[in-house]
């Protein structure tokens, strides 16, 4: 009976471009609609629900559908398709643009407590941060993915030092729009505390009482992933610091000291793969690294937390003083590398921090 279902139907999925030219599709689409935004966690208002929701059910129905139907049509069960449909209700939820999930099981699982001790991580305090005061917290560098701030912040495991140097702090982590299109991923991110860094999300976080922390280089900062200096994309990152005008939120620069050293990258100086890369995130809003190992390395990982800037709440901060606390930002973080550098770096003689 259940065979009968797909008689006639084809045994091969389409090809593979079929799914390209449609995912292509769907970000200019996308693109378009949200003023060159897309994707990319910069824009101002969010979509209305329904045709976010919309571009999120044909985004997974291309990537995904055709494959699974196929895998149907081949064991003769409509097994996978189903699957996928019913799938299709947590996917376009959108709770990463209000607060994400309520349950934050990914902070508590065995692979956190892995990761810390493959990176032999050690979260380092400068300050005491008040319990009753929001923070956003700048992290850096980017690199590949930011294993080392990600898993120090996030971990809850047995052995964390989060709970016990910041055991008040509440936060959630921000991330690009895009990384709430890709299936399962988003889901690992939610569980996790990680949820949209669209502007609007942003303040919907702050105004609920939680802290933030975010990478303001993004992915732009992820091209600059040099063994042997550091590298931070900031000079023309001025919506965190508007951002922290407008909600009165203390700015806090975090290093993470070696964070560049998880991956080999190819064409680190090839113009042409620095130009596919930058292509794509354009586009995409993420990086597209050419990595030669699969698993990060073990390396030694420090992340040290600085000292807090305070912010006055302003509403609508004009850009002299927009650019006034980026540079006390600058200034913070460049402080907070150099009392460190030669404490934690691999190697100790690294030159001093470049922003650009």
């Amino acid at each position: 009976m259940a065979s009968s279902l797909f008689a006639g139907s084809a045994k091969q999925p389409p090809a593979p471009w079929h799914h390209l030219l449609g995912i292509a599709f769907l970000a200019l689409l996308a693109n378009i609609v949200e003023k060159k935004a897309a994707m990319r966690g910069c824009h101002r208002n969010p979509l209305p629900a329904w045709f976010d929701r919309f571009l999120r059910v044909a985004f997974l129905g291309i990537l995904a559908g055709p494959s699974f139907y196929a895998l149907d049509s081949f064991i003769g069960l409509p097994i996978f398709t189903p699957l996928l449909v019913l799938y299709l209700i947590p996917y376009s939820d959108l709770c990463e643009q209000d607060g994400g999930r309520e349950h934050l099981y990914a902070r508590r699982w065995w692979l956190m407590g892995w990761l810390r001790k493959r990176f032999n991580l050690k979260l380092v305090k400068t300050v005491d941060l008040e319990k009753d005061k929001a923070y956003i917290l700048g992290i850096h560098p980017h690199s590949v993915l930011p294993f080392g701030s990600m898993v120090a912040l996030g971990d809850e495991t047995e052995g964390s030092q989060m709970k016990e140097l910041f055991p008040h702090l509440k936060y959630r982590t921000l991330a690009a729009t895009f990384c709430f299109y890709t299936p399962l991923y988003r889901d690992m991110l939610l569980f996790g505390g990680v949820v949209d860094a669209a502007r609007y999300s942003a303040r919907r976080i702050l105004s609920k009482g939680y802290s933030l922390a975010l990478v303001p280089g993004g992915a732009t900062e992820a091209l600059y992933c040099y063994p042997d200096r550091d590298v931070v994309y900031l000079k023309k990152r001025r919506g965190f610091v508007k951002l922290a005008l407008q909600s009165g939120a203390s700015l806090v620069p975090v290093f993470s000291f070696n964070e560049n050293n998880t991956y080999d990258l190819f064409g680190l100086d090839n113009p042409t793969v620095d130009w596919a890369k930058r292509k794509f995130q354009n586009i995409f809003g993420i990086s597209l690294p050419f990595i030669k190992n699969v698993f990060p390395k073990r390396c030694d990982i420090t992340v040290v937390v600085g000292c807090p800037i305070a912010c006055p709440q302003v509403e609508e901060p004009s850009k002299e003083m927009i650019q006034e606390y980026l540079d006390k930002y600058i200034e913070g973080l460049k402080q907070l590398y150099e009392e460190n550098r030669t404490k934690y770096n691999k190697p100790a003689n690294k030159p001093p921090l470049e922003v650009i």
